[in-house]
């Protein structure tokens, strides 16, 4: 999606899925693994593996919430309560992609994050 949205003219400053792109770009950097439920092309929650899986780990905490905002909206709200300040987030590009966007902001917090270019080798 990446290669054919930056062919098309697309960034993340004017495409919204760009963003979500982004979004996941940096999930799969944590080396955590990532998650994405959704119902249909609207309510979406997405997060690190991790945190996606101790927020189902505690479904009793939030299940009442279910049945008033719905499945995917009371995963959010709780998701959200998850989020702790203390947080790392890289984003590795796609190395063929001819663009690189000038401002990218963390999935976690909204801050904008600085610029690197990194090159991984690993086998871990």
């Amino acid at each position: 999606m990446w290669h054919s949205k930056v062919q098309h003219g697309r960034s993340v400053e004017n495409d919204p899925i760009m963003q979500e792109i982004m979004t996941m770009l940096s999930f799969d950097g944590s080396e955590q693994g990532w998650a994405v439920i959704t119902k249909g092309s609207g309510d979406m929650a997405k997060a690190k593996g991790e945190t996606m899986l101790k927020c189902l780990t505690e479904f009793d905490l939030w299940k009442e919430l279910v049945s008033q905002k719905g499945f995917v909206p009371a995963l959010n709200d709780h998701l959200h309560e998850l989020h702790t300040p203390h947080h790392c987030n890289r984003l590795i590009l796609p190395g063929t992609t001819g663009s690189i966007p000038e401002r990218v902001v963390c999935a976690e917090c909204g801050r904008p994050m600085e610029k690197f270019i990194m090159y991984r080798c690993c086998t871990d």
